[in-house]
């Protein structure tokens, strides 16, 4: 497997990922091959009942191909606005520009990006219940990526699309917003990189769409 899978932005199932312009293809592929090899265990741990709490079992996966994660902050209730909009303020807030510009340029391509689009909403809209998160990152030197996990849980009224885009906030409801920042070192991840990326080839390649930016 020598082909890199490595846009500078995707939608990675219920995940949109972001990268700075001078992050190399290499880390790019390293950070879409955890987080969906993440996303599709913790898919199917939920599906089987073995845990109530998407984000706490999806960080203990990433943990567990080596990404050094912290305990996520629960963001206090905040005005009203689009959810995509809100994900980015949010971001913007909590650790500055340099992480909410990739961010907004992905979210921009993905409104126009139909097929991205179909490929996020029908990952995560299961029920009356949905989660998602936004994955911007910059680097940090020769061997470290640093990065925002900004994760959204939800109950919805009904099934929309474009629901990130929309100014309805009235279709929503109880929604929870948790943000952590991890430091990936990609050294330490060398020992599972091939293991995941066959894992992710084999199952989980269909989630990946990526945007053109």
């Amino acid at each position: 497997m020598t082909d890199l899978i490595a846009p500078p932005a995707a939608v990675v199932g219920g995940s949109i990922v972001s990268f700075a312009s001078d992050l190399p293809a290499s880390h790019r592929e390293d950070v879409y091959m955890s987080t969906a090899f993440a996303q599709r265990v913790t898919r199917d741990a939920i599906n089987d009942g073995l845990s109530g709490d998407w984000f706490d079992y999806y960080c203990r996966q990433l943990r567990f191909v080596g990404w050094d994660v912290p305990t996520p902050q629960t963001l206090s209730p905040g005005p009203a606005a689009p959810m995509g909009s809100k994900a980015i303020q949010r971001i913007r807030e909590s650790i500055g520009d340099r992480f909410s510009i990739p961010i907004s340029r992905a979210l921009t391509k993905l409104e126009r990006n139909s097929l991205a689009l179909e490929t996020f909403e029908s990952t995560i809209l299961k029920g009356d219940i949905a989660y998602f998160q936004m994955i911007p990152c910059v680097k940090n030197g020769a061997h470290k990526v640093d990065m925002a996990v900004y994760h959204r849980k939800f109950s919805i009224l009904r099934n929309i699309s474009r629901f990130l885009f929309s100014k309805n906030e009235s279709l929503e409801q109880k929604s929870t917003e948790q943000i952590t920042t991890i430091t990936f070192n990609t050294l330490h991840y060398a020992e599972f990189r091939e293991k995941v990326k066959k894992s992710v080839v084999s199952q989980s390649l269909k989630y990946l769409s990526a945007l053109d930016i």
